[in-house]
């Protein structure tokens, strides 16, 4: 008679097992990032928020840091995996709900790129400090340039108004 394991009863192989341990080491190098107060708000034990602490205080010196992963895997294994990674998204989202609308600089600049001297005498009227002069110039070399370089002038254009603006 053959013996056939129960699909049930398997163990997983040994790759995984290994998968798995590189995974939960991966997400603990994501933990390392965030802040103490952040990984408070995170469903985790204070044994391993302490642990992830330690590695940031580590020298890089003779694979400490390295070692210190493979702990902060180790004290993982009794977490479960998939909540973490939800509450570390729904953070990040939450994080990025929260950052600011962008500044009156940059849709005035996005605008004048997009449509050049109708928004150039829109944004005269709404602020007169502004110099028509350096923005037609800085939107005609924008125009120009090749395409690699565009981001440069419209980085200028931005921060010109970024100053005129706000003063």
């Amino acid at each position: 008679m053959k013996y056939e394991p129960d699909t049930e009863l398997e163990l997983p192989s040994k790759t995984r097992l290994k998968q798995n341990a590189t995974d939960l080491q991966q997400l603990g190098q994501k933990l390392t990032t965030y802040s103490s107060a952040v990984l408070r708000k995170l469903s985790l034990n204070e044994v391993l928020i302490s642990a992830l602490e330690e590695f940031n205080r580590l020298p890089n010196s003779h694979g400490a840091r390295r070692r210190q992963l493979q702990f902060i895997g180790k004290l993982m294994r009794d977490l479960d995996y998939d909540a973490v990674m939800k509450s570390i998204d729904d953070l990040e989202s939450g994080h990025l709900r929260k950052k600011k609308k962008p500044s009156a600089a940059k849709l005035l600049c996005a605008a004048i790129m997009e449509s050049g001297d109708t928004e150039i005498n829109k944004a005269l009227e709404q602020y007169p400090q502004l110099s028509r002069q350096t923005m037609r110039q800085l939107y005609r070399e924008h125009n120009r340039a090749a395409e690699t370089s565009r981001d440069k002038f419209k980085t200028k254009l931005q921060n010109y108004l970024q100053k005129q603006v706000n003063s």
